[in-house]
């Protein structure tokens, strides 16, 4: 469950490597970023760039706990982007699909998905959570820079996270419908219940 949970948050936030634990942000390196802020402010460091793929890896630690996540990344102009993620070695442990403010989250092993519309009223309580992200290690491809790789760490949620896109390849065709997000079959939640569930994890913390 706390890796899960861990997923979730590293999902939601973006982004976004593998082998040891995080190197901590240096105070005053990164930018503090509402987490209902962190996909819109991060989709635009790709600007110019009409679509993106590529394999991506995440070192995430949860309260001290330490997981090596693998996954997918695919982006398309002006604002569409798919993730997916797993544990190594494992399963799709979460999903996030986002296209032009609807934000989708999937989670296979309880078959339930999280949606709603970023900006919403309904999601301002999402603004109450922030995290400090750097963006780093800038590629240039087709004559366009974009980041290669994402620190984060999170305010009062006890995570750390580094993600790397591994070999990014840009102006390539994706596949049809990777950006419609699914709904047969799932246990449909609003997107402002992702908050009680990170905070879940603060209660079930070790005494």
């Amino acid at each position: 469950m706390r890796l899960i949970k861990g997923c979730i948050i590293a999902i939601v936030a973006l982004a976004l490597t593998a082998g040891c634990a995080p190197k901590r942000l240096l105070e005053g390196k990164g930018k503090r970023i509402p987490l209902s802020q962190v996909l819109t402010q991060t989709l635009q460091r790709y600007e110019g760039i009409h679509t993106l793929q590529t394999p991506i890896s995440i070192k995430l630690e949860v309260r001290e706990e330490f997981y090596i996540l693998r996954g997918l990344f695919l982006y398309e102009s002006p604002a569409s982007l798919r993730l997916r993620l797993a544990a190594s070695l494992g399963p799709t442990v979460g999903e996030l699909i986002y296209t032009d403010g609807l934000l989708t989250l999937l989670m296979p092993s309880k078959g339930k998905l999280y949606q709603g519309w970023i900006g919403e009223e309904g999601h301002r309580n999402l603004e109450t959570l922030f995290l400090v992200i750097r963006y780093d290690d800038y590629a240039e491809l087709e004559g366009r820079r974009f980041p290669t790789r994402i620190y984060g760490e999170g305010e009062g949620l006890e995570i750390r996270f580094d993600v790397k896109l591994k070999d990014p390849q840009v102006g390539i065709a994706l596949p049809e419908g990777a950006f419609t997000p699914p709904t047969a079959g799932w246990e449909v939640h609003p997107l402002e219940d992702l908050k009680d569930l990170m905070q879940g994890s603060e209660a079930g913390k070790r005494p």
